[in-house]
């Protein structure tokens, strides 16, 4: 599935998350007839392994709440890519692992599957289109999308937690929801919450001169802080720190100051109240919120600088619905700073300098 065609954006950022909604629906469509395939080979398995790096390592532990949610009994464990490769842990035949790597080039990324190869356990690539060294590691390459074109992954993101939530739904032991909520009915979904743009356009401004951006929430919500601080990172070069609700109550609140703004995900689930409480806390340290949820936060929404809403889905999908208008956040912010969201910063001299003494 490739980007939508470009109407008034200069950057491929913006294709490309525009183009999620379709691409998570083509890419369930096409892998659901792999994974019934290889489903067997994983349910087998003693001890199943997700692995990434960046973005993909993201998406890999969204993959450990889709696994849960839908009745996996395979215990499962996410770890990175490069402690995967460096570290451990030991490995036998009776192990699966899965790797999701955007272009499946990334040098530890090769390491942990070549390593995982090597102990003769069952090996799973989630990637975008290529052939890239290590597929001849994987015994099963899942393809999602074309190669995203922009450095800021997003498309190759959504296409993963495609692969994985058809690989949750086939290896699980509870039938959740019928096969059409993730192939037409989340799509769907996810096209409406690509409407709040206009709103979320005024936010990115509002937000725009601020000290920092705090981005927080629990569970699924907690990674997808977590992702939105590294693409505004990536794209304006802002500065901003992602990470789950309790982590930042236990240290990191303390450097706070009031010219700072937090962006609360708080769709419905037992982090919701966590993220409430927190909310107060942030009004007598003085600072603002924006708030990103379901509908189902109007006590924390009242308070707040500003609210985006997205429709309900059951939680672990919550990061793809709260995901997407943060996304567009993130792609607001570098317009408005003039910055090129798609070039990882290389048309500076110094950051072209710095990235070729190493191997990523």
């Amino acid at each position: 599935m490739s980007p939508a065609p470009r109407t008034q954006h200069p950057f491929y950022m913006y294709d490309a998350i525009t183009a999620q909604p379709q691409a998570y629906a083509d890419t369930v469509q096409r892998l659901r007839p792999q994974i019934e395939q290889i489903a067997p080979h994983l349910a087998q398995a003693k001890r199943l392994f997700l692995l990434g790096i960046g973005t993909s390592s993201h998406a890999a532990q969204v993959g450990s709440h889709l696994f849960r949610y839908y009745g996996v009994t395979i215990p499962t464990y996410f770890v990175h890519s490069f402690d995967f490769a460096l570290y451990g842990p030991a490995l036998s035949p009776d192990d699966a692992v899965i790797m999701v790597s955007h272009r499946g080039a990334k040098s530890y990324g090769l390491t942990a599957i070549q390593r995982a190869k090597e102990a003769g356990a069952y090996t799973v690539l989630i990637t975008g289109q290529g052939e890239p060294e290590s597929v001849r590691y994987a015994d099963v390459v899942l393809t999602t999308t074309l190669q995203d074109p922009s450095s800021a992954h997003t498309i190759s993101y959504t296409g993963s937690q495609a692969a994985l939530a058809c690989l949750a739904e086939r290896l699980g032991t509870q039938q959740r929801e019928p096969q059409s909520f993730l192939a037409t009915e989340l799509p769907d979904l996810l096209r409406s919450c690509l409407q709040t743009e206009p709103q979320v356009k005024e936010l990115a401004a509002t937000s725009l001169h601020r000290r920092r951006i705090w981005l927080t929430g629990g569970g699924p919500s907690g990674i997808t802080a977590q992702e939105i601080a590294l693409k505004i990172k990536e794209t304006s070069y802002l500065q901003a720190e992602g990470m789950p609700v309790e982590g930042l109550l236990h240290g990191p609140l303390q450097c706070v100051e009031s010219e700072d703004i937090f962006v609360l995900i708080a769709p419905a689930g037992p982090a919701q109240k966590r993220v409430g409480e927190l909310a107060g806390m942030i009004q007598d340290l003085g600072a603002p919120y924006l708030v990103v949820d379901d509908g189902t936060a109007s006590a924390l929404a009242q308070q707040a600088a500003g609210v985006i809403s997205v429709p309900a889905v059951p939680e672990p999908f919550t990061a793809l619905t709260c995901l997407l208008p943060l996304q567009l956040l993130a792609y607001h912010q570098a317009l408005l700073r003039g910055t090129n969201p798609d070039s990882f910063r290389l048309e500076d001299p110094r950051f072209a300098s710095a990235f070729k003494r190493i191997q990523l």
